[in-house]
């Protein structure tokens, strides 16, 4: 097979000066898959389920109820595992092949689950590490963390239990329930396990997520991912966007990165400071990416940071600046949450707002015109609004966490299908009147690029979604700024039913059957 991944690399500016400045750079890495159903890989995976007293009633049903659902979506070609935690941890199933017999012996070992106790989210994760260090040769070994809690048991801060997650080399994705859980660990957790974090505000919606979080693991094109950075003389790294651990050698330096999935590439953005000499030639740094694909095969390639030596004005590379303007707004979203967590509510707001000026300071910025940093600049608007405005703890943590899971340097391509009871939403208000507009599986509306895509100041770049589970369209709010109702009621969630009337800002919609 043919490498499963690309690098390129480009300066924001065409052009520098010899002597001293610096200079801002994007690299970009592209998987070379054919899409998550032809490229799937099989899978072990092993559920790491949160039973402590906090899970009790509905959220352990829907978690034990979505076990079976993630069962029915694999094959005989994978096997699946649950683990569970509480004060302790302990394996229900070991590792078990995903055919009839398997899923009804997955579907008995949880049958008898009761919610009690503290939350040993570190024993779960080392108890489910060693069952998947069972797993045969071949199979993708996957683990997904699901709790509605903080860790109180063993390791439970964000960097110890993101360290140790790191050290398994193992893909980990996370579910957080409820807006009681710790959003920093869970985060943490997924970004060290080259995973994903889902917010799941009631607990029907895990079906969706818990299934994504674990099937997208099948569909990865390389793990163990290195980035190596070999400055030219008279070029020294400032600093790597989104922060990543590194390792300072010879050749230069290394950059831990993970894993890439087929339908997610990546962005990361460079700050180099220069001295160069007048007979510099104008090439930066080379770059050397290596990483295995999913049938042990290293690999690695290799591209060139060039720009040109010459004086006069800098020349903007508009794609370059546009993907370094996107790791940076990362980056400050990351900081703002920081200063948030501290109850420094202005201060966040303030970072996000001197990004927003940048980004409007960008050479060929036209806001509103669709493009990737006009939708970055609304999503950086709407988080700056929701630490300016006064609101409850409950609403601010339920914003926060689900701008949380957005992530503008993990850029995606989605497909769209329709669920076998087909509705659509009716337009009521502004220019929508009359509009119709059908419903998929999956449907996001907001302001900006959306299946539902609406022009309005009053919605937020990612207002809400849709999603079709078991025979029924659920309304989630996505931690909008103001919020949906339905038939007059705020909900950060609801289950719809044929003629009701949903408002989001300014924009009103009848829900209908078809």
């Amino acid at each position: 097979m043919g490498t499963p991944f690309a690098v390129t690399a480009r300066g924001a500016h065409k052009n520098v000066e010899s002597g001293a400045s610096k200079i801002w750079a994007s690299i970009k890495i592209d998987p070379q898959g054919k899409g998550l159903e032809s490229e799937r890989a099989p899978l072990a995976i092993a559920l790491v389920l949160d039973v402590s007293g906090s899970m009790r009633g509905d959220p352990l049903a829907h978690v034990l109820t979505s076990c079976g659902i993630v069962a029915d979506l694999l094959n005989a070609r994978d096997q699946l595992a649950i683990v569970t935690f509480s004060t302790n941890a302990g394996v229900r199933c070991g590792l078990t092949t995903v055919d009839d017999a398997g899923r009804a012996q997955l579907r008995a070992s949880v049958r008898d689950v009761v919610a009690d106790g503290n939350t040993n989210m570190h024993g779960g994760i080392e108890v489910a590490a060693g069952v998947l260090m069972t797993a045969p040769a071949g199979l993708r070994r996957v683990m997904v963390v699901l709790s509605d809690g903080q860790p109180n048991v063993g390791l439970s801060s964000a960097s110890d239990l993101a360290g140790y997650v790191r050290g398994l080399k193992l893909a980990v994705s996370t579910l957080g329930f409820g807006v009681g859980h710790d959003e920093n660990v869970l985060d943490a957790i997924a970004t060290a396990g080259s995973g994903r974090y889902a917010y799941i505000p009631d607990p029907i919606f895990a079906r969706v997520d818990l299934a994504r979080a674990a099937l997208a693991h099948g569909g990865i094109v390389a793990d163990q991912l290195e980035l190596r950075l070999e400055p030219a003389d008279g070029v020294e790294l400032v600093q790597m966007l989104p922060a990543a651990p590194l390792r300072h050698g010879k050749l230069g330096v290394t950059a831990t990165l993970g894993d890439i999935f087929v339908d997610e590439g990546r962005l990361i953005a460079v700050e180099l400071k220069l001295d160069l000499r007048t007979s510099a030639t104008g090439r930066l740094a080379d770059l050397v990416l290596e990483g295995r694909s999913p049938d042990g095969v290293s690999h690695r390639v290799t591209t060139a940071l060039v720009v040109d030596i010459r004086v006069g004005p800098p020349v903007v590379d508009a794609e370059a600046q546009r993907d370094v303007l996107v790791v940076q707004a990362d980056a400050a979203r990351v900081d703002a949450r920081a200063q948030a967590d501290r109850g420094a509510m202005p201060t966040a707001a303030t970072l996000l707002r001197a990004m927003i000026a940048k980004i409007e300071a960008a050479e060929g910025f036209v806001r509103d015109d669709g493009s990737i940093l006009a939708e970055l600049r609304e999503q950086l608007e709407d988080e700056a609004a929701n630490y300016e405005r006064k609101s409850t703890d409950q609403e601010r943590a339920h914003q926060r966490k689900g701008s949380l899971q957005y992530r503008s340097a993990h850029y995606t391509a989605s497909a769209v299908a329709y669920p076998p009871i087909r509705a659509e939403l009716v337009g009521m208000s502004l220019d929508l009147v009359g509009k119709h507009f059908p419903l998929y599986f999956e449907t996001g509306i907001g302001r900006g690029q959306n299946d539902i895509a609406i022009r309005s100041g009053m919605l937020s770049k990612r207002h809400a979604r849709i999603v079709f589970i078991d025979n029924h369209y659920l309304l989630k709010d996505m931690g909008s700024t103001n919020g949906c109702l339905v038939n007059g009621v705020r909900v950060d969630h609801a289950k719809l039913a044929h003629n009701d009337e949903i408002r989001m800002g300014d924009a009103v919609f009848q829900f209908r059957l078809l």
